[in-house]
């Protein structure tokens, strides 16, 4: 039931999107279940350095074009008769301050000490020694990136740079969506990393958006890893769909949606999902369940090692719209652990999910932030939490971390 109320709509609500733009293409042939749609697209250079694009039809998903592959996150609602625009931020060649790699010793297994983070964002990024790649961490000291790409849509905006007394080195990143912002993942505020990766530990610190003054608000925010070229490797009948996510609703700061994908077919609305909400406030876990559709009907109640832990501790007061929390998704071919690092340095394991090989990502996906307007997704209880904003809302991030597994 509390699937049924959370997600009633979410063929129409739970649509996100990643377009990883090359500025000499001028257009993208997309390939969606055998019919090839073509998307003619216009760049211009404008003042502030950012390259428009405006694009036609989404419903499709484009076919893999190697290094340059395009992303895009699947619909689940009809198409509006106008062409919004996309605004990317044109990042420099040149490393930027705000970026930094650090190489993982294979020999250790404990995270470099010479990171800007706080004892409590130096958890998040992942100290499990499966986890022998690169260690990048983005903490948005400058409005730029040179491992993240900022997309601002339908009035949205993304700024980074912005002085944040909260922020570790008081600076974050903010992801803006404005007063009447249109419902759906096209017009979110979105930061995408620009590598894939096949598993991987992954981190943001973050701040959501406070709705205390318009509290019957529908808006998203998005913490998760996205990969689908269109193909169905598995031979499942359902196009590989490779997503992990960290969800919260702004109506209910308190609450955590978790979910793995492995399917997603967008001419049926088909999938292959599991998912735990946990109200972190009360500490209870309100469901672990797999599912097959949007229906809202649980096919199988989870338990053992897909559902655990089974109980979560409470974090007294819990508001992830107060403070930063540190959220982090491990991702490895045996399962996929969630934590959070509250503000007081207190880190919980969430969901450690260890389930069937057909329940966990295989497929390369990017690591992405991002913040829109729902109006369908009413959060757990609050049944009328759909409504536009009636003012600017926003996300900070503090920083961002990725690890490669090897």
């Amino acid at each position: 039931m509390n699937e049924v109320r959370n997600r009633r709509s979410m063929k129409n609500s739970r649509r996100r999107r990643v377009y990883l733009v090359s500025a000499s293409l001028t257009a993208l042939v997309l390939t969606a279940g055998g019919t090839a749609m073509a998307v003619q697209q216009t760049k211009t250079t404008a003042p502030d350095d950012t390259t428009t694009v405006a694009y036609g039809k989404r419903s499709a998903y484009p076919a893999s074009d190697g290094a340059t592959q395009h992303v895009k996150k699947k619909h689940r609602k009809k198409r509006a008769t106008t062409t919004p625009t996309q605004t990317a931020t044109a990042e420099p060649s040149a490393s930027t301050p705000s970026a930094s790699t650090e190489p993982t010793e294979p020999t250790t297994t404990a995270e470099p000490t010479q990171t800007t983070a706080p004892a409590a964002t130096t958890k998040s990024a992942s100290t499990n020694a499966a986890f022998a790649g690169t260690k990048k961490t983005e903490n948005w000291t400058a409005n730029v990136s040179e491992l993240y790409t900022k997309y601002e849509r339908g009035g949205s905006t993304v700024k980074g740079g912005v002085s944040d007394s909260g922020a570790t080195d008081g600076k974050a990143v903010n992801l803006t969506i404005p007063a009447g912002a249109g419902s759906s993942p096209g017009n979110a505020a979105e930061l995408a990393s620009k590598e894939q990766f096949t598993y991987g530990s992954f981190s943001s610190r973050v701040k959501t958006a406070d709705c205390s003054a318009q509290p019957n608000t529908g808006a998203v925010t998005g913490i998760f890893t996205y990969g689908n070229d269109g193909t169905d490797k598995d031979g499942d009948g359902l196009t590989d769909n490779s997503e992990i996510d960290i969800e919260v609703l702004c109506a209910r700061p308190d609450v955590l949606n978790l979910t793995i994908y492995t399917d997603y077919e967008d001419s049926t609305a088909k999938s292959q999902r599991v998912s735990r909400i946990v109200d972190l406030a009360a500490g209870k876990v309100i469901s672990t369940c797999y599912y097959t559709d949007f229906s809202g009907e649980c096919k199988e109640v989870l338990s053992g090692t897909q559902a655990s832990p089974a109980t979560v501790p409470a974090i007294s007061g819990f508001d992830s719209s107060k403070s930063y929390n540190d959220y982090k998704i491990d991702w490895t071919a045996g399962g996929v652990t969630f934590t959070i690092t509250d503000s007081s340095g207190k880190g919980i394991t969430l969901w450690d999910y260890k389930g069937p090989a057909e329940r966990i990502p295989s497929r390369p996906a990017s690591y992405l932030v991002n913040f829109w307007h729902t109006s369908d997704w009413a959060a757990e209880g609050r049944p009328k939490s759909v409504q536009s904003p009636t003012s600017p809302l926003t996300v900070a991030v503090d920083s961002s971390v990725t690890q490669a597994l090897k």
